[in-house]
């Protein structure tokens, strides 16, 4: 879903793999798979420095790669964590990683699959199409929407030294910049157990902190950041038709007065109105988004995949006004709010002052 949301990264479960190989909950082929193949991306890690100065990227590819330590570094300058991620890139890369979620036909609750250190996480990454072919299949045989996205981006959380990917330096700088910084978020706080937590407040950190370096370095009025601008509206909008799709789905099957096969038929019914809500939403450029809600299959397992990334940000936005859009004292704060709480959205609805329905 390119358009939903400008960092499809996703934490590919690699975390701990000792711990992970050692736990019965865990499925050990699929992180033995994921190990071998993180270790072949670790192997083709090479300093920035060394591949600019072996000249074979494009201008426009050079010219984002040296802006990341930048990057990194004015993060670093708004709180987030010193990383040792992004100081490489494997440039010579040539494979695809994938996003993997599955949800049942009439729930929008996505599976979940139990890491150590990250906890429950509702997708699964992988480096080869037969690895993933094979859950792939075995969802859909149980009868599952399943939902299989590429992913340009992604992060260990720390735990390796995360190398810059090729396709991130073909990205619009905005969108590096959000990218970088929302890993850099995952480094300095991650909640276990709430991925839709994690991925929200790095989205409005790593919007708040891109826009922020976009201003600094081309100036407020730029042709950059108006571009920036446009954009984002778009992106808002885009995310405003799939929370009425998500919420009119989430309606039709909690109703306790329809059978299933009525659920079914209006979940066809609200699946084929995404382009005529798009249609009556404001956008500025709407042509990629008539073309992703007409790419591929829409189903319950894709919507819920948006709602990891976009749950509302309702409590994070006012504790960030609370604080006069200081960055560094939110990021700290939030982490206080957090710590050794069963759920982190009730805790900063609470610190927020909103009612935990609201700040969910």
């Amino acid at each position: 879903m390119a358009p939903t949301h400008p960092s499809p990264a996703a934490p590919m479960a690699l975390l701990a793999l000792g711990a992970a190989l050692a736990s019965a909950g865990c499925r050990v082929a699929y992180v033995t798979r994921a190990a071998w193949h993180q270790a072949g991306l670790m192997a083709k890690r090479e300093p920035i420095d060394r591949v600019l100065d072996r000249g074979d990227l494009s201008p426009d590819q050079a010219s984002k790669l040296a802006l990341i330590p930048a990057i990194k570094r004015f993060g670093e300058d708004l709180g987030l964590a010193s990383s040792d991620n992004y100081e490489t890139i494997s440039a010579r890369w040539d494979r695809t990683i994938v996003n993997f979620s599955a949800c049942e036909p009439l729930s929008l609750e996505p599976v979940g699959w139990w890491f150590p250190v990250v906890g429950s996480v509702p997708y699964l990454g992988f480096f080869r199409a037969r690895d993933r072919e094979r859950w792939e299949r075995r969802y859909r045989e149980r009868g599952y929407d399943v939902w299989v996205r590429d992913v340009a981006a992604y992060s260990t959380l720390g735990w390796f030294r995360d190398p810059v990917l090729p396709a991130m330096l073909d990205w619009e700088e905005y969108r590096l910049a959000e990218v970088v910084l929302h890993e850099l978020t995952h480094a300095t706080l991650w909640v276990p157990g709430s991925v839709s937590f994690n991925e929200t407040f790095a989205n409005v950190v790593g919007e708040q902190a891109a826009t922020r370096w976009m201003e600094t370095r081309h100036g407020p009025s730029s042709p950059e950041v108006h571009d920036m601008w446009i954009t984002r509206g778009d992106h808002d909008a885009w995310r405003g038709v799939l929370e009425g799709l998500y919420q009119d789905l989430d309606e039709a099957y909690s109703n306790p007065d329809t059978d299933d096969n009525y659920k079914l038929e209006r979940k066809q019914t609200l699946y084929s109105s995404l382009d005529q809500r798009i249609s009556s939403a404001h956008f500025h450029r709407p042509e990629p988004y008539l073309r992703e809600a007409r790419e591929g299959l829409w189903n319950n397992a894709r919507v819920a995949q948006y709602r990891t990334y976009n749950h509302s940000r309702e409590a994070l936005d006012t504790l960030l006004e609370q604080r006069d859009g200081d960055l560094e004292a939110f990021v700290r704060d939030v982490g206080k709010i957090t710590a050794n709480q069963p759920d982190p959205w009730i805790a900063v609805a609470r610190a927020a002052a909103l009612p935990p329905e609201d700040g969910k």
